[in-house]
């Protein structure tokens, strides 16, 4: 129903409608946004994107694949009906990027038909997709006023493009609501194709690039929050409250931990998120020594998770010491997957599934 202004008008005589053939079985579809609330009584059904688990299950790939195209799709079902298994998700990536396939025309062709003039639009979500996240940034990065950028991100939250997430100190930024809007902003809006629709090899490695530094890892990231929040009793016994964003991205010395709790026994855990990174001797000395200036270290407890191979030196660690734990990717995957986990995947405007 929208924005509309003559709703009430509209449910007025419906309800007269209903109520004039309640003998008859006549179905009525109202199609809207999760927030519409309506007096007559009806069911409520809600469109979803595809949770990885899902993915894997259907398409029958591997809990790694299905994150990957999770990520790249952020479960989108026009866009999950396009996947071929039968080649390697990098060839999906090379296939999809054309102007005339559904990865480009789907967020092309919702931005014209839910905006009259999508180009307004679309500076404010390029901005938001390479780093300018806060009201002041997009205003100077657009140069639009900063009560006309509230009004045009208001909007994109109503039409599910745009999420918000408040920081500590209260402030609010906003972002691409999912991983697919991420992307498509990051690296299509402004990538200028060939003449047959195409696109050339420096745009798919800035978009691969784009993608594993970014879009996936922030999602293993939010994996190993998670299975810190469903472990963190087995390994303190002290209340941790692991949603408490005072303790998340916190520098202690010269490392930046993902997570650190310092009160009567420190936690500190760090992800190690991006493909093709490695743990190393280094990174667990600079660890230890930023961790052990103003405390023992048998009072802290350490949680390494890792999407890469471990290497034998931390696992060595684990057995010597009872408050080291390495989380191997295996084992965020067990954690993660023992319920179909939707409420860390970005919901999609439903018109998009």
């Amino acid at each position: 129903m929208g924005t509309r202004n003559d709703k009430n008008d509209f449910y007025a005589a419906l309800k007269n409608f209903l109520d004039e053939i309640s003998s008859c079985d006549v179905l009525v579809v109202l199609i809207g946004r999760p927030w519409e609330q309506i007096e007559i009584p009806c069911q409520t059904i809600t469109m979803m994107s595809y949770s990885t688990q899902e993915i894997s299950e259907t398409l029958s790939v591997s809990n790694a694949e299905s994150v990957n195209i999770f990520s790249l799709t952020a479960g989108i079902a026009e866009l999950l009906s396009t996947y071929d298994t039968s080649i390697s998700f990098e060839e999906n990536v090379k296939v999809a990027l054309h102007i005339n396939l559904p990865f480009y025309r789907l967020m092309s062709n919702k931005m014209c038909k839910c905006f009259r003039t999508p180009e307004s639009y679309n500076t404010l979500l390029y901005a938001m997709a390479n780093g300018s996240n806060r009201i002041s940034e997009l205003a100077m990065f657009s140069g639009y006023p900063k009560n006309k950028c509230d009004k045009y991100i208001k909007t994109m939250c109503e039409f599910g493009l745009v999420r918000k997430e408040l920081e500590r100190n209260g402030h609010t930024k906003y972002y691409p609501a999912n991983s697919y809007i991420a992307l498509w902003y990051k690296t299509l809006l402004t990538a200028v194709p060939n003449a047959d629709g195409t696109y050339s090899e420096d745009v798919y490695e800035r978009f691969m690039r784009s993608f594993n530094d970014e879009i996936l890892s922030a999602f293993y990231k939010e994996m190993c929050a998670y299975w810190l929040d469903k472990n963190i009793t087995s390994i303190s016994t002290e209340y941790i409250d692991t949603k408490d964003l005072s303790y998340r991205s916190v520098k202690v010395g010269d490392v930046i931990f993902d997570f650190a709790y310092e009160k009567k026994r420190a936690v500190y855990a760090y992800y190690d998120t991006t493909l093709g990174g490695k743990l190393t001797q280094k990174l667990w000395k600079e660890i230890e020594s930023s961790t052990t200036k103003n405390r023992p270290f048998y009072e802290n407890e350490y949680i390494i998770c890792t999407v890469n191979r471990v290497p034998d030196s931390f696992w060595t660690l684990s057995k010597h010491y009872d408050n080291v734990h390495i989380v191997a990717l295996k084992s965020l995957f067990a954690t993660y997957n023992k319920e179909d986990n939707r409420r860390m995947q970005p919901r999609f405007v439903p018109s998009f599934v």
